[in-house]
C-alpha cells in the first residue's frame, strides 16, 4: 500500500509533536511543514521535508493526502475551509474553532463536501481513558452520581508572550486547556446539559482568565465540579499525571475522581475503591488498581486518522463532537458573564445550523 502523505500546518510545540509522530509511524510520511516563519523552515529541515509558506502552496504542490492543523486557534477554521475545498482530510488541534457558530460553518462545509474532519482530543486515545471508559460503561461503579476534576499547573510567564494566547476569544486557560476537560467529561460521563462558572484573571491581569471554578449537570443526573488554573503550583492535572507527553513530568497522583453508587474511580491512577463489606460509610474501603497498558496517544490518534482516511473507521472525535465541546464552552462564557447557570442546547447528533 502506498504511504499516506500527511502535512503539518504550524511549527509550534504541538506541530513538532505531530511531525515527530508522523516520522515514527510506518506507512505514513511527513509531506511537509506549512508555516511562514523561521520555525517552519527549522522544523522542515529537521525532518528533511518540504516547507510551505501557506495552505495554497501546499495544495498546489499536489504532494499531500491529508493535513494536521496545529496553528493558533483563530486560524483553524479559515485554513480548514481551504483544505476542505481541495478535498483534503484534516485533523484539527483542539479547539475546533473559537465559537460554536464558527465551528458549525466548518461542520457544514465538511459534511457537504464529504471530507473527513477530526479534532485533536488525543486523550481519547490514551490507554487510561480507554480503560476508564470501559469501567464506567460496564456498570461496575453503579449509577454515576458525581465527578470531580482538578487542573493545577504553573505555566511560565513567557508562555503568554504569544499574542493569541492572551487574547480574548482565542486564548486563556479555558479555550486552551478547559476544552480538553470538557471533551473528557462528555466522553466518560455523558452530555453536559448546564454549566455554572466563575473566572478570574487576578494573577496575570490579562484579558483572559488564569483560573476558573465550574459545576456541570449531566443528562443522566450526575453532577460535576472542576477547578482549573494555570498559575497554581501543583501536580493535580492530567498533563502532570498522565505521562502522555515527554515535555511534562508525570506525578503519581490523580486528577479526576468519578463517583458511583457501588464504587468510585480515580484517573489516571485507575484505582477502583469499594467497600470491604456492607456499602455504608462506616465500612472500610480498599482500592484495586486496574491495568492501564502503555501506548502513545498521539500515535494512536494518527493511526486512527489514517484508518478514517482509508475508510475503515469512523471518526472518534468528529467535527460535530468538536462543535459539541464548543457548545459547552459557549455555556461557560454565558455563565461567567451573567453569574447564572447556562444551558447547553446542542448534541453531536443534531443539526444546529
Amino acid at each position: 500500500m502506498k504511504a499516506l502523505r500527511i502535512a503539518v500546518v504550524g511549527a509550534g510545540a504541538i506541530g513538532a509533536t505531530h511531525a515527530e509522530t508522523i516520522t515514527a509511524t510506518p506507512g505514513i510520511v511527513l509531506a511537509g511543514i506549512v508555516d511562514p516563519f523561521t520555525a517552519g523552515e527549522t522544523l522542515a529541515a529537521r525532518y528533511g521535508t518540504a516547507r510551505y509558506r501557506d495552505i495554497g502552496e501546499l495544495i498546489g504542490s499536489g504532494g499531500v493526502d491529508a493535513a494536521i492543523i496545529a496553528t493558533p486557534n483563530e486560524l483553524h477554521v479559515p485554513m480548514a475551509l481551504e483544505l476542505i475545498a481541495a478535498g483534503i482530510p484534516i485533523l484539527i488541534e483542539k479547539p475546533l474553532a473559537t465559537s460554536l457558530s464558527e465551528a458549525m460553518e466548518l461542520v457544514t462545509a465538511a459534511e457537504d463536501a464529504g471530507v473527513p474532519v477530526l479534532v485533536g482530543h488525543h486523550r481519547r486515545h490514551h490507554p487510561v481513558v480507554r480503560r476508564a471508559k470501559e469501567i464506567v460503561d460496564s456498570g461496575g461503579l453503579g449509577r454515576i452520581v458525581a465527578v470531580s476534576a482538578t487542573y493545577f499547573l504553573s505555566k511560565p510567564d513567557d508562555y503568554y508572550d504569544v499574542a493569541w494566547r492572551r487574547s480574548a476569544g482565542s486564548g486563556g486557560v479555558f479555550l486552551i486547556n478547559l476544552i480538553h476537560e470538557i471533551d473528557m467529561l462528555r466522553h466518560l460521563i455523558g452530555e453536559i446539559t448546564s454549566v455554572s462558572a466563575v473566572a478570574s484573571s487576578a494573577v496575570r491581569g490579562l484579558d483572559v482568565e488564569d483560573t476558573g471554578a465550574l459545576t456541570f449537570t449531566f443528562d443522566g443526573g450526575a453532577l460535576g465540579s472542576l477547578i482549573i488554573s494555570d498559575t497554581a503550583a501543583g501536580p493535580w492535572s492530567w498533563d502532570l499525571t498522565a505521562g502522555d507527553s515527554p515535555r511534562f513530568p508525570a506525578h503519581n497522583v490523580d486528577s479526576h475522581r468519578i463517583g458511583g453508587t457501588e464504587a468510585s474511580l480515580t484517573i489516571p491512577t485507575l484505582e477502583v475503591w469499594r467497600h470491604q463489606g456492607e456499602r455504608t460509610w462506616t465500612t472500610p474501603m480498599i482500592p484495586v488498581r486496574e491495568s492501564r497498558g502503555s501506548s502513545n496517544p498521539y500515535a494512536g490518534q494518527l493511526r486512527h486518522f489514517s484508518d478514517v482516511i482509508n475508510g475503515i473507521a469512523e471518526p472518534l472525535v468528529s467535527a460535530r463532537e468538536g462543535a459539541a465541546n464548543l457548545a459547552v464552552m459557549d455555556a461557560v462564557t454565558a455563565a461567567v458573564e451573567t453569574g447564572r447557570a447556562a444551558g447547553v442546547r446542542f448534541a453531536p447528533g443534531t443539526d444546529s445550523r
